[in-house]
Order: C-alpha cells, then structure tokens, then sequence
C-alpha cells in the first residue's frame, strides 16, 4: 500500500481538515492565528505523509499512468482552503445565508427586552445571551440594538453579533469587546481582554 501514491481516503481526511478550517473561519471575528495553530501541524502531517507515499512510488516505479494528477488533488483543496481564507468567504457566506434567520432573533429579543433569550440555534449558529447591546462609557441600553454571543466549534462564545441601528459600538478602553462592522447595521465582535 506504502508503495503508491496515496488515493481517495486521504483525499477524503485531506478534506475533512479542510472543511474544519473552513468552518472555524465561518464563526463571526474568527483569528487567522487561531486557524493557523491549527492548520500548520496538520497540514504538515498530512504533506509528509503525502511526500513519503509519492516519493516512495516514484523510487519503486509502481505508480500508475495518470495518477500524477489525481495525487494532486490535495494541493489544489489547499490552494481554494487558502484562498478562501484570505478573503473571508467562509465567514461572508454563513452570514449572508442566515441573516434572515438572525434578523427574526432580533425582532424576538426586541419583542421582550427584558427577558434574555435562551441558547438556540439560528440558522447555523448556536447563539446565546441575546440582550440589548450597552454602551461602554455610559452603561445604558441603546433601544433597538440586540447583542448575542455565537459559540464556535469549542464553545467558546467570545464571538458574537451586534445589531445596532444608530451609531457606532463603543469599546471599553480596559478591555472588553472589540466591534468590526460588517454591513448595514450589522457588527461582529470579539471579546479581548486586557492584557
């Protein structure tokens, strides 16, 4: 088996890492560097595994006609993993997906603003803490705004997303969240400490 190229279950483990990565980016104010942490060691792995079963056929001669190619699929999987990773079209395309979804949450939060909504699914973000979005230097609720934590892969819910209708997110000098704008009135956020 070590004497040929490697076939359709890597292709398919290649893949399944792939799609890991490309779902870790989909969450709301995702790291690159968190992506990476990941994606280094076991894109390594995976290209020497890779190397030593091409590397070994070539030497031994027992490589098919043709299977240059198709031992190349892994590459390209990557190029289009990284591509769409440098232009955030995992996080783009989930949120354009479930907008709809996220906007009916809001109208929900809005209808009882002083009742928290449970952690739920919307669309296919796990959300939680859907409150009024506070201001950082006064601490007053702004109406109308909505403020929900999307928890990722680890459950973490230091992600989330604001909905504000008028103005723009204040951030606490002392850490706190960090508020990118997205579209419209829409902003993600992540939680930073203070270090």
């Amino acid at each position: 088996m070590i004497n040929k190229p490697p076939g359709l279950p890597f292709v398919v483990v290649f893949s399944a890492a792939a799609a890991v990565l490309l779902i870790w980016a989909s969450h709301p104010s995702w790291l690159g560097l968190e992506t990476f942490i990941y994606g280094i060691p076991v894109g390594f792995l995976l290209f020497v595994y890779w190397a030593i079963r091409i590397t070994w056929a070539d030497y031994k001669g027992t490589a098919p006609d043709g299977t240059l190619n198709r031992s190349l699929i892994p590459w390209y999987i990557a190029g289009v993993v990284l591509l769409a990773l440098i232009t955030e079209a995992p996080s783009w395309v989930r949120f354009t997906i479930f907008e709809p979804s996220m906007e009916a949450y809001i109208k929900a939060v809005n209808e009882n603003p002083s009742h928290k909504e449970p952690c739920q699914w919307v669309g296919l973000y796990y959300v939680c803490d859907g409150t009024r979005h506070q201001d950082a230097d006064t601490g007053e609720e702004i109406p109308g705004s909505v403020e929900f934590a999307v928890r990722d892969l680890f459950l973490h819910d230091d992600k989330g997303f604001l909905w504000l209708t008028s103005g723009e997110p204040s951030e606490g000098v002392d850490g706190g969240n960090r508020y990118s704008h997205l579209e419209g009135h829409w902003y993600s956020y992540r939680w930073e400490p203070d270090w």
